[in-house]
This record gives structure tokens, C-alpha cells and sequence, in this order.
């Protein structure tokens, strides 16, 4: 299926995308168990660990079968997750709309691709997350 290093290569790519795919509880986390898995990846059941925990999360698991199935770059693969494609049949693509801390120095980020999915809090400063005016 796939080689013990194109797992790894996949999973240390998409680490600094983490907070940027998932909700801030569930990025650390994953984050925390991945670079534990990564410390022991050159055993195998390292890797079929990898896999299963990446494969979990529905943007995480997009990001492996576009990595791994694919072969589609990083940046390649961010920009695709981050696009909100509309009913088939329609040639327009929406981009998710960006979320940002209010703290001016703050760098974080998150995309809103469910309506249904909560607007996150900052996991650093804790205050709402705000939609980010210029991006849209």
C-alpha cells in the first residue's frame, strides 16, 4: 500500500496545518500523539498508528488520500481542503471564510467549512474567534 517513509513524510507535512484543519482541542492532540508516533516511526506498528489516528478526522483523511493517492503538493493540498466546492453541476468555488484571534499580534487562524461547525476560541489568548473581514 504505502511505504513506512511516505507515511511519515505525510504526517510531519501535515503537522503546522494542523490548527488550520481542525478545532484548536482536537489539533493539539492530534499534534501531541503524532510527535510521539513520529519519535517511534521506524517501527511498523508506528506507522499503521499514524495512519489510523490521521485517518479519524475527515480533513485530515482528505489530506492523506490527497497526499499519498494524489501526490498533490502541501500547498496543493491545503488550498483544495480549504475550498468549498457547491452542489455538483456548479462551476463555482466558494474559499471557506477565515476566522482570526482579535489580539493584533496573534497569528492564529481557522477555516469554516461546515456551517454547522462552532466558531472556535483562540487557544492561546481564549476569546472568540472572529471572521476576518478581509479576506471576503
Amino acid at each position: 500500500m504505502y511505504s513506512a517513509d511516505e507515511i511519515v513524510k505525510t504526517a510531519q507535512e501535515i503537522r503546522p496545518y494542523l490548527p488550520k484543519l481542525l478545532d484548536a482541542p482536537s489539533a493539539q492532540q492530534v499534534d501531541s500523539q503524532l510527535a510521539q508516533l513520529l519519535v517511534r516511526s521506524q517501527d511498523a506498528p508506528a506507522t499503521q498508528q499514524i495512519v489510523e489516528l490521521l485517518t479519524q478526522r475527515e480533513p485530515t483523511r482528505e489530506w492523506m488520500r490527497l497526499s499519498l493517492d494524489e501526490h498533490y503538493s502541501v500547498e496543493t493540498i491545503f488550498k483544495t481542503l480549504r475550498t468549498y466546492h457547491p452542489l455538483s453541476g456548479s462551476d463555482n468555488s466558494i474559499e471557506s471564510p477565515r476566522y482570526i484571534c482579535t489580539v493584533a499580534s496573534c497569528h492564529q487562524e481557522w477555516y469554516r467549512r461546515d456551517h454547522a461547525a462552532a466558531i472556535p476560541r483562540c487557544p492561546i489568548h481564549d476569546v472568540q474567534m472572529v471572521r476576518d473581514s478581509k479576506a471576503h
